[in-house]
């Protein structure tokens, strides 16, 4: 996915694909109002225009494809990622355990002593924690088409093994049906929202969870909970917030020399921390959902869109624009994209 993943509100909701009728990050998953008739009938032609422009650099994409979000709070969030030009993130770190289902194009995700290729029909798992370079490839309709499924600590908790070895890599998955129809089950009771009782959602989305573990992969991540994890996990409470260092630095229980000293210790800092989120989370939005880019900027935190697309170019080495229209010389990114044997097979 640009993998990414979004902070968990208060009630479930869906962004669905290309809806004129949504509000932003700042009610993420509060339910859908209707707009004005002139705002939304302005939104409605945005959407045609931006469809208009994506038909003349995309070929058509796979049956179903389209970008939406669901979430469920403190259960899941569930992304039907669309992409349209082949491209390589790196320095990524996953906020939350994932599973990504592969449905036109490729994906390949890189560490520093590993490499896992899914192609369609394919799965990976990258667990909590992991640092890695994504590669999104598009497939012959010219799109990258996925679903990400992330799930939430307190899910993991309540149905993991706690004995289970933490899985530290990403994990190729060649899904049977079994699998993939645990799958589409999450997705379902995701779209439901807050139609189904909890226990209903929570017992659907654990028996994912369940059958992870049947594949020996471990989904609690090691109980030494790294710092950079608590401040990423506190700014994506209100990721287009002010985060100033003493208010972090209290809300860790600790002197705001002290979080100084550590970040700078562990090669970081807060201000690359916090930009990174909003970034991470940006990537998401623009993957997911059909919000024009100039509020994902705001959703995010910039109020100036050209500020965010520097920053973005920056982050990432493509134009936010680029994650919705196909490259016309080759793939984006700064740096070429190898398209991988396995997935070609």
């Amino acid at each position: 996915m640009g993998l990414i993943l979004l902070s968990y509100g208060k009630v479930g909701g869906i962004y669905p694909p290309q809806a004129p009728k949504t509000r932003g990050m700042d009610e993420f998953h509060e339910t859908v109002i209707s707009l004005p008739a002139d705002m939304a009938e302005h939104r409605s032609r945005a959407v045609r225009r931006r469809g208009n422009r994506q038909e003349s650099s995309m070929k058509s994409p796979p049956d179903g494809a389209g970008r939406s979000i669901a979430a469920l709070p403190g259960l899941a969030v569930h992304c039907s990622i669309l992409q349209a030009s082949s491209s390589r993130f790196r320095q990524f770190q996953i906020d939350e355990p994932a599973v990504i289902l592969v449905r036109q194009g490729w994906k390949r995700v890189i560490t520093d002593h590993d490499e896992v290729v899914a192609g369609p029909g394919e799965a990976v798992f990258v667990p909590q924690g992991l640092e890695c370079v994504i590669v999104n490839g598009v497939g012959e309709t010219g799109a990258y088409h996925a679903e990400a499924l992330s799930l939430a600590p307190a899910l993991v908790v309540a149905y993991a093994d706690p004995a289970a070895r933490p899985t530290t890599g990403a994990v190729h998955i060649a899904p049977d049906d079994g699998f993939l129809d645990a799958l589409a089950r999450a997705r379902q009771t995701m779209v439901e929202g807050t139609a189904t009782p909890e226990s209903v959602h929570r017992h659907v989305l654990g028996e994912l969870v369940i059958r992870l573990q049947a594949r020996g992969i471990g989904l609690l991540p090691d109980m030494r909970e790294h710092l950079i994890w608590r401040i990423r996990a506190l700014v994506r409470t209100d990721i287009a917030g002010d985060w100033p260092a003493a208010g972090v630095a209290g809300a860790l229980a600790m002197s705001e020399q002290t979080l100084r000293r550590k970040l700078a210790l562990l090669g970081t800092s807060l201000t690359e921390i916090i930009a990174d989120v909003r970034m991470t989370t940006a990537l998401a939005l623009l993957q997911a959902s059909e919000l024009p880019i100039n509020r994902v900027a705001l959703d995010v935190g910039y109020g100036s869109a050209s500020k965010f697309a520097a920053r973005f170019r920056a982050r990432f080495g493509l134009s936010p624009r680029d994650i919705r229209s196909a490259a016309d010389d080759g793939e984006r990114s700064g740096a070429e994209v190898e398209r991988p044997r396995a997935a070609a097979e």
